[in-house]
């Protein structure tokens, strides 16, 4: 018998800003194991190891109706899925401190696998990522990166680290031959722990190419910095990445490293400092030559904090827009508008915290050398009743987005929509939690204007995975799929939604499969 399992969340502590705030050699491309481009996977966090996965799906699956749902397992608040080409992975959490690493039938949900791993720190979310061409899943959580047999959930490997992850995904390189490594920054924020880039080996032991058995560290590199939540980009033998300081200050950095040796690189290719007086708490994304992050302030309001665009050759900064607190990562879009979720979401009643800013979705527009906010979701859609220009407990906003979410964008007919959670409200006893909704919206749309929000799910909005246009999310109800359309029900279910009007008719037509 089905049943929710509850779950646990331990005290908010120095992982988490908003409290913190508060207190003070080449493989060619036929052999390369993982294709993004194809639609089939969601392999790692933000899709790749580039994190600027954007899929394009022939119709957009309905929301209204789940194909499955296992509610048997229920999320570590905040984590992403995974998915291959049968399986969908999650991290679990189940009775109080017990976590699991758990693997789901892509097309049932049945449960395949159950594997325990080490408790989660410091309400950390970080996501797994699956090696495809080991067939492992990679998960980091407390001082442990564990690798998992995808298809017995037997541990392959495992490796003790001298300090803490929290928040961080891992990233897996797929094209340095037979010496492709797990890359990741640990926890060091608050006066905890020392900052460091970590590269463990994930290729079998070759004593003349690869001298390193599988899950064995290749090198740690010490950062001079504080890391919290730092997801590294990879590609092409160089590691992308951001720190919440510069060591000496409060304002954050991106560097760029060559790891494709067998010792820790002596110093960074370039060095980019904060414009601002604001560290970077989330990962950074690759696409069209740049690498983009977004800070997380710890004062001001909801245009405190900012989004940068850099020279990938260079770390030259291009352009920075004010937008709103976050640890999430950039998403580029194909025409190169960048979308950023942010935001802390606000209490239950009126005497928690306000931390000056309120979940949201910035919609930047990018005009090559500059850029400019286009708009901010709450910003457009927040009735300020007595027009004191903040926002008050109990005044009404569309909350969508928020600073531990990730959403996806995906296109449908060349015309570019976003997968986007709802953050719950803090309580008393939790900053961090199960999101409540999932929603589809339409990017070409302010989201003040009508049809801005295309379909609606509620008990669900986790961090979700795309692939072969089904869609994965999940929340404190258990772990949900939604499977694409096929073009006759397709048709009839968008006519239904227009006469009922929910659709324009505009957008009926643009829906409509071709």
């Amino acid at each position: 018998m089905m049943k929710t399992i509850p779950f646990m969340i331990v005290p908010l502590c120095a992982a988490a800003p908003a409290l913190l705030a508060q207190q003070v050699y080449q493989r060619t491309p036929a052999q390369d194991p993982i294709q993004i481009q194809d639609d089939n996977v969601w392999a790692q966090f933000a899709g790749n190891s580039k994190h600027n996965t954007v899929p394009s799906v022939r119709g957009l699956a309905s929301l209204s109706t789940p194909a499955w749902e296992n509610t048997e397992h229920v999320l570590v608040p905040q984590t992403g899925l995974v998915v291959d080409r049968s399986r969908v992975y999650a991290m679990t959490q189940e009775n109080g401190n017990n976590y699991f690493a758990v693997a789901l039938d892509r097309e049932t949900g049945a449960e395949i696998w159950k594997t325990p791993i080490a408790p989660v720190i410091f309400e950390s979310w970080s996501s797994p990522v699956i090696d495809i061409e080991h067939n492992t899943l990679i998960v980091a959580t407390g001082s442990t990166i564990a690798a998992i047999d995808t298809q017995t959930g037997d541990e392959a490997w495992a490796h003790t680290l001298s300090s803490t992850i929290v928040n961080a995904s891992p990233v897996v390189t797929t094209d340095l031959g037979d010496r492709d490594r797990v890359l990741i920054t640990n926890y060091s924020f608050g006066g905890l722990g020392s900052a460091q880039l970590i590269c463990i080996n994930t290729d079998a032991f070759n004593a003349d190419t690869n001298p390193y058995q599988p899950g064995e560290l290749v090198w740690s590199r010490s950062l001079s910095a504080d890391t919290s939540g730092n997801t590294p980009a990879y590609q092409n033998g160089r590691v992308y990445f951001a720190t919440a300081s510069n060591g000496s200050g409060s304002r954050g950095t991106i560097r760029s490293y060559d790891v494709t040796g067998d010792t820790s690189p002596s110093s960074p290719a370039w060095t980019f400092t904060n414009t601002i007086n604001a560290g970077f708490f989330g990962g950074v994304s690759i696409a069209k030559g740049h690498i983009y992050a977004s800070s997380y302030s710890f004062t001001g309001l909801q245009t405190s904090s900012n989004t940068v665009k850099l020279d990938k050759r260079t770390g030259d900064l291009v352009w920075s827009v004010a937008t709103n607190r976050t640890d999430a990562t950039p998403i580029i879009l194909p025409n190169g508008d960048v979308i950023v979720s942010a935001g802390i979401a606000q209490g239950e009643t009126s005497n928690l915290p306000f931390f000056g800013s309120i979940p949201s979705v910035a919609y930047i527009s990018d005009e090559g050398a500059n850029a400019s906010l286009e708009w901010d979701s709450f910003l457009e859609t927040h009735s300020d009743t007595n027009g004191n220009g903040v926002w008050d407990f109990g005044e009404a906003y569309l909350s969508i987005g928020g600073w531990t979410h990730q959403p996806i964008a995906l296109t449908t007919n060349g015309q570019p929509y976003l997968l986007v959670g709802t953050l719950p409200r803090n309580s008393p006893t939790s900053y961090i939690g199960n999101n409540t909704d999932l929603r589809l919206v339409d990017l070409r749309k302010a989201p003040s204007e009508p049809g801005f929000v295309v379909d609606h799910a509620s008990g669900t909005g986790n961090t979700p995975a795309l692939a072969s246009g089904w869609i994965f999310s999940g929340s404190d109800t258990g772990i949900r799929a939604y499977a694409p359309p096929s073009p006759m029900l397709m048709v009839r279910t968008l006519v239904d939604r227009y006469t009922r009007g929910e659709l324009t008719l505009d957008q009926l037509l643009e829906l409509l499969p071709r």
